[in-house]
């Protein structure tokens, strides 16, 4: 049975056996039937206990060999210890789906750590998928689902198109509340726990395919498989929200790069979702807004009007349009005055926004919305409506015909309401579309709209890998760092301009290499054992004739037995760094930013997961808030962009190729008008 087939019976069975179940009112498995029957599910419905008795008309069997074989789904809520027994008896009676809501596990001791790997064992001995443990269950409103221990009200949920999926049971219970709030509303959510058989890549290929589902929400605290995620992603016609939270850097050890010293976990994580058009939330507010802008009508371009009962409002929401990339349109002069002679004084004139403080109908404010609909045909509108609960009952009918103008126009409008009590709550009630709150979270929400848009119009081909170049040569067993030479050789190889260079073991042959290569020249010394040359006082710059060469040569050998590299000295020019790392999580992954010695101290870098597309390259330049740099700047010609860009996909390829290259670090790049200069590289081979 496939994977899907296994979902089909987790998130709609037919059949469920609750095992844990007491009459003691403390029994926390008895809340999962009180859910099961407050949510209307219509399925046969068994329970499991030590004692007999009866939970909500339910007979409470004690052995779950009293209850029919080949039911769809097993919710276990009993102790840890008990469960790897439990997850055999349903094999052996054809139960092939179990829900463990149970903690105690991995996440809990060494002896947990024990139990799940046993439970693992007995599952996959009877081919049985299961969900968690250590999780708060399964929702799917659809079918009245509803298996979490903690009580639900059925009255604080809200049917929609929106499916979680949570590390956290708490949080999976908090999402399935504000995006019921919001407007949005929810069709199923899982609770993964800690993920020991289902991961959240199987739930949310499962949810992809899902016809309720039109909005995936993920919070994740660890990815399983990132690039699975990725892959689904960039093939799947329905947005994705990740509120990724665990942020904090675990130790790193000695990093032999500055790659890898950047690279902290939650970086890549930025630059990968950002590369299949995953939104990232920072916070619940921001996922819910993001949701909210997704279930309306598609915002197409830069384009809004914002329209505003109360003018302070207007100028705030007027701040957070231009810092969300919004641009306010100019009123044509014949619909500012149609405008004008609406209000009871002429004391305002009609801008955008447009302030309404003198206008007390609000059936006016319709008829203004759709004026502004068909003169300007804007890409957004936002309508800010702030009253008090005496004109509630007008400003609802408002909101009603709002809703109705959307629906017939096709064009967003973002209704933002600032009203006593609990009158905004109970608007959303009435109306199927958002009602927003704050004005930042309808700018956001309108963002996300575009975002998801731009990507979709625009979606790319997964990138293809070129033929192997030097995979061959560059195969290791166990550790062996690359020095400069040796990784300079690597990016000739790949295609990538390298400055001249000789490596020397004396003075005199340094003399002979500089006068080859043509001053002024540097040196550097080889050696496996320093990594930051220059911070070891192992590179001299600019050495302009043969006493110069000699000298410096004569200073370093006696200070370092190693060798030394002679190199041409490139012209001045914008320094980048480029390189790769390999990701526990994502594999190969490639990053660029401004360079040089001070590279951590900018600390102004981008990444991707590899390989990459031109496409990619090119967004990763554009992150940089050093990007400005790259262009005409202070009399200094532009960097050549597509140069670098190659260069960045060279690394692409060379990571993804050379299985055993676990760090590649070209740094610094010298960017010029004409052509990019690699002048220092380092690496890491393993196996």
């Amino acid at each position: 049975m496939s994977t899907q087939e296994f979902m089909q019976k987790i998130f709609a069975p037919r059949s469920i056996v609750v095992i844990g179940v007491s009459e003691r009112p403390d029994n926390l498995a008895r809340f999962i039937i009180a859910n099961l029957r407050a949510f209307g599910y219509q399925g046969e419905l068994y329970a499991v206990g030590r004692q007999p008795g009866r939970v909500y008309d339910i007979s409470i069997a004690t052995s779950l060999e009293e209850v029919p074989d080949g039911l769809d789904l097993a919710v276990i809520l009993t102790p840890a210890e008990t469960v790897p027994a439990l997850v055999d008896t349903c094999g052996r009676k054809g139960i092939k789906q179990i829900v463990i809501e149970s903690g105690g596990f991995s996440e809990f001791s060494e002896r947990g750590r024990q139990l799940e790997e046993e439970l693992k064992s007995i599952a996959r001995r009877w081919g049985i998928r299961f969900v968690g443990p250590n999780c708060i269950s399964v929702i799917n409103l659809d079918v009245g689902l509803c298996l979490p221990f903690p009580p639900i009200d059925p009255q604080s949920t809200r049917r929609g198109s929106a499916s979680v999926i949570s590390q956290s049971g708490g949080i999976s219970i908090t999402y399935l509340d504000k995006l019921s709030a919001s407007g949005v509303g929810v069709s199923k959510v899982v609770s993964i726990g800690n993920k020991a058989d289902l991961n959240e890549t199987d739930y949310a290929e499962y949810l992809i395919e899902d016809p309720a589902t039109k909005i995936l929400c993920l919070y994740l605290e660890s990815l399983s498989d990132g690039r699975r995620l990725m892959e689904l992603a960039r093939s799947s016609p329905k947005p994705i929200i990740v509120h990724k939270a665990n942020r904090s850097q675990a130790s790193q050890g000695i990093a032999l790069s500055h790659t890898a010293a950047l690279a902290s976990d939650d970086r890549i994580v930025t630059g990968a979702l950002r590369q299949v058009g995953i939104f990232r939330a920072e916070s619940f507010q921001e996922a819910v807004a993001m949701a909210q802008g997704l279930v309306l009508p598609s915002v197409r371009g830069d384009s809004m009007v914002i329209i505003s009962r109360s003018g302070g409002h207007a100028v705030v929401a007027a701040d957070t349009a231009e810092r969300y990339g919004f641009r306010l349109m100019e009123l044509p002069h014949d619909f500012a005055e149609r405008v004008r002679s609406l209000f009871r004084a002429d004391v305002i004139r009609p801008t955008n926004p447009i302030d309404l403080g003198t206008i007390f109908d609000f059936d006016l404010y319709a008829h203004i919305v759709e004026e502004c609909l068909q003169a300007l045909a804007p890409d957004a509108v936002v309508l800010i409506n702030t009253y008090s609960l005496l004109e509630a009952k007008r400003a609802r009918r408002l909101a009603h015909r709002v809703e109705e103008i959307m629906k017939d126009s096709g064009i967003p409008i973002a209704l933002c309401v600032f009203a006593q009590g609990d009158e905004a709550r109970e608007l959303q009630r009435e109306l199927a579309i958002p009602v927003f709150t704050e004005i930042e979270s309808a700018m956001r929400a309108l963002a996300a709209s575009r975002q998801w848009y731009r990507w979709h119009t625009r979606r790319r081909t997964f990138p293809t890998v070129a033929p192997p170049l030097a995979q061959a040569r560059f195969s290791v067993s166990g550790k062996q760092v690359l020095t400069a030479d040796q990784a300079l050789q690597l990016c000739q190889e790949y295609g990538i301009a390298v400055a001249p260079w000789h490596s020397v073991e004396t003075p005199e042959a340094a003399v002979r290499a500089a006068a080859q290569l043509g001053y002024p020249v540097a040196l550097k010394i080889l050696s496996p054992e320093i990594t930051h040359k220059t911070d070891a006082g192992g590179v001299v710059l600019n050495l302009s004739d043969a006493d110069a060469v000699r000298s410096a040569a004569q200073s370093l050998l006696t200070r370092f037995p190693a060798k030394l590299m002679v190199q041409r000295m490139i012209a001045d020019g914008l320094e980048l760094i480029v390189g790769g790392k390999r990701d526990s999580t994502f594999g190969p992954v490639v990053m660029v930013g401004l360079g040089g010695i001070f590279t951590e101290i900018f600390d102004d870098v981008a990444f991707r997961v590899a390989p990459l597309t031109p496409e990619d390259a090119e967004e990763m330049l554009t992150e940089l808030r050093g990007r400005s740099l790259l262009g005409r700047v202070r009399g200094r010609e532009a960097v050549d962009r597509a140069a670098l860009v190659q260069t960045i996909l060279a690394i692409s390829q060379m990571m993804i190729e050379i299985e055993s290259l676990t760090e590649i670090e070209i740094n610094p790049v010298v960017a010029l008008p004409s052509g990019v200069w690699a002048v220092d590289a380092r690496g890491m081979l393993g196996s």
